[in-house]
């Protein structure tokens, strides 16, 4: 039984961990009365392996708002009456009430 219950507040802690780290020092900002925890949690994630991506991966533009970063996904707009777009503007579809 008590190995179940410190189980499970390991699981919770860790889970908070991950949480505080999510909202604070992974958007570069410090941890309300612990900074020096939001540092030390930073150069941790900072020291851990990552993948890099590899040719054909695709890799979002750094800055979103960069209109000329060219999508590697091709679209294309939608067409009035194109399927799966639901019914046309004036039209009454299925069980939809105007």
């Amino acid at each position: 039984m008590t190995q179940i219950v410190v189980a499970m507040v390991v699981i919770v802690l860790l889970a908070g961990v991950v949480v505080v780290y999510v909202a604070f020092p992974h958007r570069g900002e410090d941890i309300p009365g612990a900074p020096w925890l939001g540092r030390l949690m930073h150069k941790g994630a900072q020291s851990l392996p990552t993948v890099e991506p590899e040719p054909g991966d695709v890799v979002p533009p750094d800055d979103p708002a960069d209109e000329a970063a060219e999508s590697p996904i091709a679209t294309s707009p939608a067409q009035p009456g194109e399927p799966g777009l639901g019914p046309l503007p004036g039209e009454r579809g299925g069980s939809h009430r105007a």
